[in-house]
């Protein structure tokens, strides 16, 4: 490209294109421009078909009309309008050949269709097309939308999508859509855009309107609401609890809602629901994160199923472990909590892998009179979940659900004791201990956490080859050895930070993204928390063999990468040429 005059620039010889043969010229970082001689006259229009980025000088041109040769989207040559509904307008460029010369004038480039592409994100999830979720993200933040607000579109949906389709199940869409938010945040590039894409793709699908809810007429105090949410709780009634918090929030206690769910969660009642707490968690960062206005609609309607959902009768261990915590928390409530930095690890971990309800149950009571403080026992639960993670039999059934649920489910009563206050997350340690008993079918020989791991080293020259290996293992399944070469990566004081990256990063470009999400976000928060003690490695070790055993070896990264590129105004083909 040669000469600029004023806001015309040459982009080529009238030569070059010969009737019958378009010319893509390279127009910036990425741009290409497609230039089409028509009859004796030249045309120019964006080279990237609006649909899938297709080069449309491959297309073909009649009476006018630009067709793309992949998947037949037309537009007209002169002025770019698109005929389906489902497609951008093409862009055009005005034309002036001067002599042997033909100049085109770019005009402003400044980006101008955040309206059109959040309306494209929105066609997206609501058809469930991951292609087009991709590519109006990815031309959202390449436009400068800031993240915040694209992803709050995505939460406008999401809470319509949920009351139509999930209800309380709709909890595990709102841990993807904050798990892949927050662990998109430790990434750059395509992998931020597959972990923000896999969060959308939890909202997506059908989305009808509800009915309006209204407050409750006065009088109503918070004293009145906080009791009734805990009746309703208690009696499974999900649908005037939605209209009580609704009430709440527009008396000005909105800062009180979240407490509230998480008291519920912990009830004996549902101590073998612990998923509720969970996704309580998330709710609660959800409205952190995005605040009440754009928030609120999914707070009331998912909190509301959440805490009103009416539980299973229970069988025999169920009903003896709500009998156990109800027995016990009257001492629990009376007792000083969170005081004492020393407790004997070793004997709490054995009485809660003992295979014995009431001795485990005991053994939690004991360290919360005791005043043990929280923020050690969440981390004992935490490292407790990871080593059995780490040391599960995977030649049968791993239960890599219920132990992931273990793990993340331990880790989310950080955020109930910030929310709910010490006793809040003191109960949830009730609800941790009965999720280990219950999984004690997985048959995973108990180990004291204080135990030393194994000693040997990986044999690799440096860190890179160690990772190099160690992802090599997990591509092709290799469940058996890779926790051993974790285990021996860390014992060569190789970076533990730097492997979670890259196991999260072939995590994500698997099609069981969606799956690890909620654990990846745990092994990357709690590492730093673990640090110094025995059983931080199973923390890694845990999630490679998660990782490996679950893995697909489907490619999910070409719908990312293309978007990107895409974005950056270049075809399809340019990019599988790369």
């Amino acid at each position: 490209m040669g000469h600029q005059t004023e806001n015309w620039v040459k982009v080529a010889e009238l030569s070059e294109v010969p009737e019958g043969q378009p010319k893509a010229v390279q127009m910036g970082e990425g741009r290409s421009i497609a230039l089409f001689n028509v009859d004796g006259r030249i045309y120019a229009t964006d080279n990237q078909c609006p649909h899938m980025g297709y080069p449309l000088t491959r297309g073909t041109v009649r009476n006018g009309i630009l067709t793309c040769d992949w998947h037949r989207r037309s537009f007209d040559l002169e002025g770019g309008g698109c005929f389906h509904v489902e497609c951008d307008d093409l862009r055009t460029f005005p034309v002036d050949v001067r002599g042997s010369e033909i100049w085109i004038e770019p005009g402003d480039l400044t980006y101008r269709r955040a309206e059109e592409h959040k309306q494209l994100l929105r066609e997206g999830l609501l058809s469930e097309d991951r292609w087009t979720m991709s590519k109006a993200i990815s031309l959202l933040l390449k436009g400068g939308v800031p993240e915040e607000e694209v992803m709050g579109s995505i939460l406008e949906h999401v809470s319509r999508h949920i009351a139509s389709f999930h209800e309380a199940e709709g909890g595990s869409d709102v841990s993807r859509l904050i798990n892949g938010l927050k662990v998109g945040r430790r990434y750059n590039g395509a992998d931020r855009l597959i972990a923000v894409t896999t969060a959308a793709c939890s909202a997506a699908g059908p989305a009808s309107e509800r009915l309006e809810v209204v407050p409750l007429p006065d009088p109503v105090a918070w004293e009145k609401i906080s009791r009734w949410v805990r009746n309703f709780s208690y009696e499974g009634q999900s649908g005037r609890i939605e209209r009580c918090l609704f009430t709440a929030y527009h008396k000005g206690d909105a800062d009180k809602l979240c407490s509230l769910l998480f008291e519920c969660a912990v009830e004996p009642h549902f101590i073998d629901a612990a998923h509720i707490l969970l996704y309580v968690s998330y709710l609660a960062e959800v409205v952190d994160e995005f605040g009440w206005e754009r928030a609120s609609e999914l707070f009331f309607y998912l909190g509301a199923q959440l805490v009103g959902h009416r539980p299973d009768d229970p069988e025999r261990y169920r009903r003896d472990a709500i009998q156990h915590m109800r027995e016990m928390l009257p001492t629990v409530e009376g007792a000083t909590l969170d005081q004492k930095d020393e407790f004997d690890e070793d004997a709490f971990v054995e009485a809660l892998t003992s295979v014995d309800l009431e001795r485990a149950f005991e053994a939690v009571q004991s360290v919360l009179v005791d005043g043990v403080k929280l923020e050690k026992l969440i981390t004992t639960l935490v490292l407790l979940a990871a080593d059995r993670m780490a040391s599960t039999p995977v030649n049968v059934d791993a239960g890599w659900g219920n132990l992931t649920m273990e793990l993340n489910v331990a880790a989310s009563l950080r955020s109930a004791q910030q929310v709910g206050g010490n006793l809040v997350a003191a109960k949830g340690i009730f609800h941790v201990a009965w999720l280990v008993f219950a999984n004690r079918w997985i048959n995973i020989p108990s180990r004291p956490l204080s135990q030393p791991l194994s000693e040997e080293k990986l044999d690799v020259p440096n860190q890179d080859a160690g990772i190099k290996r160690i992802i090599e293992t997990i591509e092709t399944l290799n469940v058996q050895a890779v926790g051993t070469q974790v285990l021996g990566y860390l014992n060569a004081g190789y970076c533990g930070e730097r492997l979670i990256e890259e196991i999260g990063h072939t995590a994500l470009w698997d099609d069981t993204g969606s799956q690890v999400l909620p654990t990846l976000r745990t092994v990357f928060e709690e590492w730093k928390r673990a640090e110094g003690h025995p059983a931080q490695c199973q923390l890694l070790v845990g999630l490679a063999r998660y990782v490996t055993d679950i893995r697909m070896n489907k490619d999910n990264k070409s719908a990312a990468t293309t978007a990107m590129r895409f974005a950056e105004g270049r075809t399809t083909i340019e990019v599988f040429a790369e």
